[in-house]
């Protein structure tokens, strides 16, 4: 993780806004923060099924295409996760508004939204940059993870028998549910429900942590400089999935994905706390509440 002194940050002219539209509280936010904008003279770019919710679908684009100067997000954690994985990279910073529930990369709730808002405008914030995680099979690239790379069996309760490699070398056999690759920012996430460590932002690292392994296998950290590699060895099929919606399969014909760090990376908007007090009250001492 890196934090951007204010002076290097430029001022935007371009918003992206996403938000969830299966709320009724998000929808209305999302129309409020509209006008907000528009009141200001600037470009506002909706995703599509926003834009036709709130009747605004002259400013739909698609986020594949949205090459804004700033991204609002209205939601949760999974929000925040689907717009990394289809914004334009580089990407833009995120400005995360929590309407989810625990909300661990947001960083105001929706009282403070529109404050945030003209913060930002303002250039009164800093960036909390996070590193992504590039995968490949066959030499195909899939979608960067900004929380982690999943590997389970197609088939449901059955057992993935698997070969883990470090840069060319076979370093470990795994026989689990599934194997879950995570970097800094996952490290809080599926992989600490699967008895994974939490990674300080600092450490330029990734961990691997099976999910409910048949014999003792613990997580390993990998220094950020690793290519790491899962072999099907057992069944030869699988599914891999990143940051809990991108999904991909694997057959015998590519038995093989490799996960290393990206050269792109995820920017958060911060205007105060840190990781460690985020960490503290969402999770570690979280009651699983709205905050």
């Amino acid at each position: 993780m890196l934090v951007v002194a204010l002076e290097e940050i430029e001022l935007f002219n371009a918003v992206g806004l996403v938000a969830r539209v299966d709320r009724k509280a998000a929808l209305k936010f999302a129309t409020k923060l509209v006008t907000h904008l528009e009141a200001k003279g600037l470009s506002i770019f909706l995703e599509p099924k926003l834009a036709k919710h709130i009747n605004k679908t002259e400013a739909a684009m698609p986020l594949k295409k949205m090459k804004a100067d700033l991204i609002v997000t209205i939601g949760g954690d999974g929000t925040i996760l689907r717009t990394c994985l289809r914004i334009p990279k580089p990407e833009p910073p995120i400005l995360a508004i929590n309407m989810g529930v625990r909300g661990f990369l947001a960083e105001v709730n929706p009282k403070e939204g529109v404050d945030a808002l003209n913060k930002c405008l303002e250039g009164k914030f800093t960036l909390e940059r996070y590193m992504k995680l590039a995968s490949s099979i066959a030499g195909t690239r899939l979608p960067d993870a900004l929380n982690e790379v999943f590997i389970t069996s197609l088939t449901p309760a059955k057992l993935l028998y698997a070969r883990i490699w470090k840069d060319g070398e076979a370093v470990a056999e795994c026989r689990a549910d599934g194997v879950v690759v995570a970097s800094q920012a996952g490290s809080t996430g599926y992989s600490l429900s699967g008895g994974g460590p939490v990674l300080d932002p600092e450490v330029d690292a990734f961990v691997l942590t099976p999910i409910c392994p048949l014999t003792v296998f613990h997580p390993i950290v990998f220094s950020a400089k690793s290519t790491v590699s899962i072999e099907l060895l057992k069944p030869k099929r699988a599914v891999v999935v990143i940051d809990g919606d991108y999904q991909m399969n694997m057959d015998p014909k590519n038995p093989r994905i490799t996960v290393k760090k990206s050269e792109y990376e995820s920017s958060f908007v911060r205007f105060e706390g840190n990781f460690y007090h985020r960490l503290k009250g969402r999770l570690l001492f979280s009651r699983g509440g709205r905050l």
